[in-house]
């Protein structure tokens, strides 16, 4: 696993998932090889067998224990992160969070080369209000060194009870040292879908995963901003990591009338298919951006490539993630499951993401937190000044933030304003929700709107003349 990119998707991270049993299984043996599968099986059985009988440690070779290894080495060998066994608790954990709700801290992670790594941060979740970004490094969980640890293994560290804390320990590229996060365990029932209006007339929608009610729910969403006669639409789908195949394509097709929206292509010949937009939209011809980054993956990237590549709207934001294959779930008969990589997709002008990502119309950074940003924000916590000012002034001035700015620069801390400002704003939102826009410290968001305003953006219908 050294060096090489081995992320298994665990919380919402199981894109593109086919969910079947494994009845078809049973009377499959690979007709045309049958006499060397039966020979490998043969060879199997027999070393099965004298490890069981001859092994000098028999609590090594129980059955459950052989078995178990054999699984974990023929997924192994495959060297392919999205392929792997579930035991009947992660099995039942896949269908409880594929519902949209679980347990947890809020955060989806994997293994990127050998670090237990954050893929993206869930919205309104404990990880995502605590300050965890998409990319960061999770080297340490209660103090316990995650070298060598799977994915599994921090996931086991990570979740526990309710209302208890876990400390995890992140190395992030742009600052020097290690940050420590308290993070309160939680129940993380997530909303996959929120939007509100900009401006008065910029319908904005955020949809954080592809899950059953997914499509449903933003159709209500779109419902309710066509009848506050918007002008334009921002789709967000930044840091959502994916989800369910079916989800991703319905929701394409709400914005596309015409053309592919991704085709897929795989071993078996039945796995070959093109999916087609209908004629019928759900959102009418209006100009339309949608937000990406590097935590937009698979389902995300489905519907974000069926827009660009039909030229029904513009990326903005940064390149997405790459993650371009199908896994296809089968539940075993003793309630365990297996998922395994059954096809690639490939967006409408046949090309594969995987490992590339989408590159956006428009490359908008955010806002970097330097090196020395974060040594002055541990500064200020540890002088509470952000907690102690966001305690006073609720409704905060400008002339009260100049007074902040002022106590900052007497103690030696140098922060840019809207920093200081975001700070102030995620104190206050400590206790609730977050706001759903935020124009000030968002930049993507903003040059979107900006764009929108400048009108430089056409509709399809105005390209076409």
């Amino acid at each position: 696993m050294k060096n090489k990119e081995r992320l298994i998707w665990i919380a919402l991270v199981l894109l593109l998932l086919v969910v079947t049993t494994a009845s078809a299984l049973n009377n499959r043996i690979f007709a045309g090889d049958s006499e060397k599968t039966y020979e490998s099986l043969r060879i199997f059985n027999e070393i099965f067998n004298l490890l069981r009988t001859e092994y000098f440690d028999e609590t090594k070779t129980t059955p459950d224990a052989l078995t178990q290894g054999a699984i974990d080495g023929m997924i192994e060998s495959l060297d392919d992160p999205h392929t792997a066994y579930m035991t009947k608790e992660m099995f039942s954990a896949l269908q409880t969070e594929t519902r949209g709700e679980f347990g947890g801290v809020g955060i989806v992670i994997g293994v990127r080369e050998s670090w237990i790594t954050v893929i993206s941060p869930i919205d309104d979740t404990p990880g995502a209000r605590a300050g965890i970004k998409a990319g960061d490094k999770i080297i340490e969980i209660d103090g316990k060194s995650t070298d060598g640890f799977t994915t599994m293994d921090a996931v086991n560290l990570i979740r526990g009870r309710v209302g208890t804390a876990v400390i995890l320990t992140i190395k992030r590229d742009s600052v020097k040292g290690p940050l420590k996060f308290e993070i309160v365990r939680g129940i993380i029932q997530l909303q996959s879908v929120k939007s509100d209006k900009i401006e008065d007339h910029i319908g904005y929608v955020r949809i954080t995963s592809f899950s059953e009610n997914t499509a449903q729910a933003l159709k209500e969403h779109l419902k309710t901003l066509k009848g506050q006669n918007i002008d334009s639409l921002i789709v967000d789908l930044r840091n959502n990591p994916g989800g369910l195949l079916s989800s991703a394509i319905e929701i394409s097709d709400m914005f596309i009338d015409q053309g592919t929206i991704v085709s897929i292509k795989g071993r078996l010949k039945n796995q070959n298919q093109v999916y087609l937009a209908h004629e019928r939209t759900v959102v009418p011809d209006i100009p339309l951006i949608v937000l990406v980054n590097g935590g937009s993956a698979s389902g995300s990237e489905i519907v974000a490539g069926a827009i660009k590549d039909n030229e029904r709207g513009i990326l903005v934001g940064m390149k997405t993630f790459g993650k371009g294959s199908v896994q296809t779930v089968r539940e075993l008969p003793d309630g365990s499951g297996i998922r395994i990589t059954t096809a690639l997709y490939y967006t409408p002008s046949g090309v594969s993401i995987h490992k590339i990502g989408i590159e956006p119309d428009e490359e908008v950074h955010e806002i970097e937190i330097t090196e020395e940003d974060s040594e002055a924000i541990e500064k200020v916590n540890e002088l509470k000044l952000i907690k102690n000012f966001a305690e006073k002034y609720k409704d905060y001035t400008a002339k009260d933030l100049e007074r902040l700015m002022a106590e900052l620069s007497k103690n030696d801390i140098k922060l840019k304003p809207v920093i200081v400002r975001r700070l102030i704003k995620n104190e206050l939102e400590r206790d609730r929700l977050p706001e759903l826009i935020d124009l000030d410290y968002d930049v993507q968001l903003k040059h979107s709107v900006d764009m929108i305003n400048s009108k430089n953006l056409f509709t399809r219908a105005d390209r076409d003349k």
